[in-house]
């Protein structure tokens, strides 16, 4: 049995149980007033607990809070038991989640109030609220993490299948190939073992590759090449690439050229190489398509070195690319700096700047810019005169690639002829002229007799009247002075003719064309008076004047003339005429026609009217218009036989315009 007080002590122990407890715990009656409630209602609604104890709870609850739980209480005073959760503002300001559980207390079927246990969730809830956003967030990284790995996983199948429809192409196509590719894997002693292999250039060879022979090459290998192979290795293991040829003895015997391309694999975790790739080539008709143009540029060597002349080739963009020994003999100070890649212009400026090229007095950058102004050209070739005394001839063309071909001629020698053959040629025009005195003697007899004559007369007349009478000094002075002017006449006659004849280098300067012809026909005046040959002579009204040597060019114009005066009194032509037209060709050159109404040139020798010894004369020596030709040419104009508008001869000619200021 019990004591009260034991009673007392196990409720206050209940009491203090209930007190300690986290969450609200008390009884409510029929009335809905509370009965009791541990100590945490005092916390909530701010209230003593005395207060509190017989509250009815419309009168503790807010409006809002009654709402709240309204239908709750309604629900538990009919006997049925709540457990559900709200969210309740309370007097203590704090809005708290909170877990209801309305028990109702039944005395057999009435029910006598309820008993209510509320707990405080609101943390419990946050954490579930975290938890779910955190397990949601997973949920969410493992779909994407499974999607990716899905998507990876699918581009990986891709991968694999692309490689492996990749390698079996890759050996269809070795397998069609005349080239064998075969894959080595190393271990960790660098031993090379055999993995796979493809193509059929060990059919060729001989030897069958097996599985543990790696170096399947050198039974076959020329001895010569054997260390080759050695070094191939060394260099592979040591993680290089390498490409490399060697000789073979293939089944029949025959030495054939191999190209071995070798590619290794280096593994980073294991730092060594583990896989070796190797393509071997079979290059021995390249080699011997090599070794025949290694032939031919031997032979072509041998043959330019062979020219007499120099030879250069240049390509599009003028630099050297093929040269002989003789264009280095040809330059000895500048050609032993002659190399393959040097520029036109780095050639040319080396032998000026070494005194080789003499250039005219020209400053020598302006002799190499003119010189490379026409480079190349086709349709002119440069003499060039050296230091030394040669002569050399330089013809420079362009290929159809754009490139140059330069060909340097030694023409001392020609040089020398042509200098000997002007020099004899010039020697045979003063003997020509000579020879032409003896026809010439009888219009300087001519020309003479007026001004002699003059002298004569004055000089007897003034002695008459010294011996009748005395003179005045003003009319002795004027006797004396037609005496002293055809002196000079006299004397002007003389020179010319001396001039005519001599042998000395006669000088180019400005002279008027119709002062030549007007001279010449003085000097042929008696045999033209003679044959009653008449003279027309046309020029332009703006002047003659050319640049020339007077005395050559009146030469030519004595010879056309006599060739005239010849055939028309050889033909006794009725009315004979000589005509002489000058006319501008252009504004650099003068053309001069020498046309007479006589028989012309015989058919014969039209063909040959230019060269030496070819006449219809009798008496001629056939030199005129070859010599005539000559000196128009050395003029830089032409001297042509032309068909005249009538009958007769014509011959023409050109001379350079003087230029004007």
């Amino acid at each position: 049995m019990i004591s009260n007080n034991s009673g007392v002590v196990g409720y206050h122990r209940i009491v203090q149980i209930l007190d300690s407890l986290p969450a609200l715990v008390g009884y409510v009656d029929l009335d809905l007033r509370i009965i009791y409630a541990n100590k945490l209602i005092e916390e909530w609604y701010q209230r003593p607990l005395s207060e509190l104890i017989g509250m009815e709870l419309k009168t503790l609850f807010s409006v809002e809070h009654y709402q709240t739980v309204e239908t709750l209480l309604q629900k538990v005073l009919a006997g049925t038991e709540v457990d559900e959760e709200r969210e309740i503002r309370y007097p203590d300001g704090e809005t708290r989640h909170v877990h209801l559980n309305y028990i109702p207390d039944r005395d057999g079927q009435q029910v006598l109030g309820y008993f209510f246990l509320v707990q405080d969730v609101t943390e419990r809830n946050r954490a579930q609220i975290a938890l779910r956003a955190i397990n949601e967030d997973l949920d969410q990284r493992i779909s994407d993490a499974t999607a990716e790995l899905a998507r990876r996983n699918y581009e990986l199948s891709r991968e694999n299948q692309a490689r492996e429809e990749s390698e079996e192409r890759y050996r269809i196509v070795s397998e069609l190939m005349s080239d064998l590719v075969y894959v080595y894997d190393v271990d960790e002693d660098d031993a090379m073992h055999l993995i796979w292999h493809t193509g059929r250039l060990s059919q060729e060879f001989g030897p069958d590759i097996r599985e543990s022979d790696f170096r399947f090459w050198r039974p076959i290998t020329h001895e010569d090449d054997l260390h080759i192979l050695d070094r191939r290795i060394k260099t592979l293991l040591s993680n290089e690439s390498s490409v490399d040829e060697f000789r073979v003895i293939d089944a029949g015997g025959n030495i054939r050229w191999l190209r071995i391309y070798g590619r290794p694999q280096f593994d980073n975790s294991l730092q060594r190489v583990t896989r070796i790739i190797v393509a071997a080539q079979d290059v021995t008709e390249a080699r011997n398509a090599e070794s025949a143009l290694d032939q031919q540029r031997t032979r072509l060597h041998h043959a330019l070195d062979s020219m007499s002349d120099g030879f250069m080739l240049f390509d599009a963009e003028h630099r050297l690319v093929e040269f002989n020994q003789q264009v280095v003999r040809m330059f000895p100070e500048s050609g032993r700096t002659i190399q393959k890649g040097q520029t036109f212009r780095e050639i040319i400026a080396g032998s000026v700047r070494a005194g080789e090229v003499i250039s005219n007095e020209a400053p020598p950058e302006q002799w190499i810019e003119s010189r490379l102004n026409s480079f190349p050209d086709a349709d002119h070739a440069h003499d060039i005169e050296l230091s030394e005394g040669r002569w050399v001839r330089s013809t420079d063309r362009e290929t159809a690639d754009g490139g140059v071909v330069s060909i340097r001629t030694d023409i001392t020698d020609r040089k020398r002829s042509e200098e000997q053959r002007q020099k004899n040629e010039a020697e045979l025009a003063h003997v020509l002229r000579r020879a032409s005195m003896g026809e010439m003697a009888s219009a300087l007899a001519h020309e003479l007799s007026q001004p002699l004559a003059v002298i004569v007369n004055y000089a007897n007349g003034l002695l008459r009247r010294l011996d009748t009478e005395q003179e005045s000094p003003e009319h002795l002075e004027t006797v004396l002075a037609q005496i002293r002017d055809a002196g000079e006449r006299s004397k002007e006659i003389i020179s010319h003719v001396r001039n005519f004849v001599s042998l000395g280098q006669p000088a180019v300067k400005k002279e008027s064309l119709q002062s030549i012809f007007q001279k010449v026909q003085q000097l042929l005046q008696e045999p033209i008076s003679q044959q009653n040959i008449r003279v027309e002579m046309n020029f332009p009204p703006d002047g003659t004047d050319v640049l020339a040597s007077r005395i050559e060019i009146e030469q030519v114009v004595f010879n056309l003339f006599k060739n005239s005066i010849d055939a028309l009194t050889l033909s006794q032509t009725k009315s004979p005429l000589i005509r002489v037209r000058v006319e501008p060709l252009t504004d650099r050159f003068f053309e001069i026609h020498v046309q007479d109404n006589g028989p012309g040139v015989d058919g014969a020798i039209v063909d040959d009217i230019f060269k030496p010894y070819v006449t219809n004369k009798q008496t001629g020596l056939g030199m005129g218009l070859s010599i005539s030709q000559t000196i128009i040419e050395g003029h830089g104009g032409r001297l042509t036989l032309v068909e005249p508008e009538n009958s007769g001869g014509c011959f023409r000619f050109t001379l350079s315009r003087f230029p004007s200021e």
